[in-house]
């Protein structure tokens, strides 16, 4: 089927339900940011494949919201013909710029535009402030389950790309066991008066139970659901065969089957059950509430605690982004001497190139499709790799990549570096482009900053050296990194409320994308620790090490300290992180 009669099935469907537009998001029912490509609605109707994208759909009209990482992908994948690109500005949602649209469409109705929308693909938060901002707006939300987007396509099992089997971990790699993890929970719940917390989001049973998945591209975690009780948790995984195995080395996990799992929810009739309104779906929590439960809607203790890295946690991820900085050196080497030797190599010859080297270095799967862009193609924030873009001598190639080891955390590096030749050098415009960006980048992996600042701060102490030019770039500066590569929190933005804590690990990647040029981004993983004879300071401290392009580096540009970071940094003497970090 093409864009358009694609479109055409929905619309059917839409019309049979009497619906005037359909909000179409680019999350599933566990809201997660990598989807299965085979099972995204909004890829399937749009045929956009960024990680992040809501469409909305009306009787005459289509559209797709994405932010500045994917302004140049959406033009790139979308059929115009029939779809219309809404490239949202920083600090504007997919959310909010939908309800825009949706108002302005609804104006121009004589009667409530009837809006068909999935529950189990918005957070309660979500869902509250979507409704906040439609306010005024003459709307009639629509429940739709199953989607018309689901009625058009067709039911799909499950996508297993991996073995599909669950991983332990090694718990004294993961600095608490299972029990002590329920204990954390049952001291939380208890001055709350609640019976129970309800988890859906992946990473956090994942964290919980001390297991990995091996079933999604680009995640480590396993489609599932969990209920924490002061004395256990219950664990309801939905793919994933549980094994005997798996439960003799988890005796602190009560495995539950589906109708195992909505009876423990129904025997809370009359009781309070927590669960966290960022992460839950706002269908789970109508249901509960229908069934009788006291629903306490708050911030979950697994939030803070999973973000908060114990020592053996930051150990076992300097480990990996060893490992993973050593891939991401090899990689430019390697195609360094192909192009230097006259051999053709493309951008997804190389990314191809990358996940081999991932896997031959003992990577049980990658954290997000391989980001290698070349030359002009760097403009776009997330470009996907093209097997028609070939490399050769001259320009930037920018590779941003990272994988899961054995530990089960995600790695992400993004190196900027010159695809070279004899007799080929860098240009001035491209060492003062990737001598700013590293300015920027010195700026916030160098940064003291008092307990308590917020990453909106930190961002704005990133930006400054590009400011200062006159120059910014259209994403954040960092976010957090754990067993999903995309965290929160941290957050590293320039909205971002959420203090940085000892234990946090986040990223620090500062960029330069110029249209019909190309871009340059450089990437690295750092936490926090008590500033050495400082008392209420932080200092932040790199853990990625991968060598920086020397030969693009206008040392001119560069100050007394930073020319001492960048002597430092090239001599690979990263400090010992974990002896200072403070966990809770």
């Amino acid at each position: 089927m093409t864009a358009v009669q694609r479109l055409a099935a929905v619309r059917e469907r839409m019309r049979a339900r009497g619906l005037d537009a359909l909000v179409v998001r680019g999350t599933d029912e566990y809201l997660s940011e990598y989807v299965p490509e085979g099972e995204s609605t909004r890829v399937w109707l749009t045929g956009f494949t960024g990680s992040l994208g809501d469409a909305l759909v009306t009787l005459d009209g289509a559209w797709l919201f994405v932010d500045g990482r994917y302004h140049v992908q959406a033009d790139r994948e979308l059929d115009t013909t029939c779809w219309t690109a809404v490239k949202n500005p920083l600090g504007t949602s997919n959310e909010s710029a939908c309800v825009a649209k949706l108002a302005e469409l609804a104006a121009a109705s004589p009667a409530p535009l009837a809006v068909g929308y999935e529950p189990l693909r918005f957070s309660v938060n979500g869902w509250d402030a979507l409704q906040r901002e439609a306010a005024g707006a003459s709307l009639r939300w629509v429940p739709v389950r199953p989607s018309p987007v689901l009625e058009a396509r067709g039911a799909l099992p499950p996508t297993i790309t991996g073995s599909g089997a669950l991983r332990c971990v090694d718990e004294a790699a993961m600095g608490r066991t299972v029990a002590e993890k329920v204990a954390l929970v049952a001291a939380w719940l208890a001055p709350r008066k609640a019976a129970a917390l309800l988890v859906t989001k992946l990473d956090e049973l994942a964290w919980l139970a001390n297991l990995r998945g091996d079933e999604m591209p680009y995640q480590a975690t396993f489609r599932g659901s969990a209920v924490v009780t002061p004395d256990a948790l219950h664990l309801c995984v939905h793919v994933a065969p549980v094994t005997d195995a798996v439960r003799a080395a988890r005796p602190g996990v009560r495995f539950i089957d589906a109708a195992a799992f909505d009876a423990l929810l129904a025997s809370f009739r009359g009781a309070r059950v927590a669960l966290d309104p960022a992460s839950a779906p706002v269908g789970l929590r109508d249901r509960l509430v229908e069934a009788g439960v006291d629903v306490l809607a708050t911030a979950s203790p697994v939030v803070a605690a999973k973000a908060r890295k114990t020592p053996a946690e930051l150990e076992a991820m300097t480990r990996a982004l060893g490992r993973a900085d050593a891939v991401v050196e090899g990689a430019q080497a390697w195609l360094g001497e192909r192009v230097a030797a006259g051999e053709r190599v493309t951008e997804a010859g190389f990314a191809a190139q990358v996940e081999r080297m991932f896997r031959a270095a003992g990577a049980v799967g990658l954290s997000f499709k391989v980001i290698a862009a070349y030359g002009a193609n760097g403009a776009s924030v997330h470009h996907p790799p093209s097997d028609e873009a070939v490399v050769r001598p001259g320009d930037l190639m920018l590779l941003d990549t990272g994988c899961y080891f054995n530990e089960g955390f995600a790695t992400d590096l993004t190196r900027t570096f010159f695809v070279g030749a004899p007799g080929v050098e860098p240009t001035a415009a491209q060492r003062r482009l990737y001598t700013l960006v590293l300015k920027s980048a010195i700026a916030g992996m160098t940064a003291k900053v008092p307990r308590g600042v917020a990453g909106a701060q930190l961002d704005g102490i990133t930006r400054r050296p590009l400011w200062r030019e006159g120059l910014d770039y259209a994403h954040g500066t960092g976010h957090g990194v754990g067993i999903n590569v995309h965290e929160a929190p941290p957050s590293i933005a320039k909205t971002a409320t959420t203090s940085l804590e000892p234990g946090h690990v986040f990223s620090i990647e500062p960029g330069l994308y110029l249209e019909g040029i190309g871009g340059v981004r450089i990437e690295n993983l750092c936490t926090v620790r008590e500033a050495d004879g400082a008392p209420g300071w932080l200092q932040v401290v790199p853990l990625t090490f991968a060598r920086l392009d020397e030969r693009l580096i206008d040392a001119a540009l560069l100050d007394a300290d930073e020319t001492a970071f960048v002597r430092w940094y090239a001599a690979g003497r990263g400090e010992d992180v974990t002896s200072a970090a403070a966990v809770g």
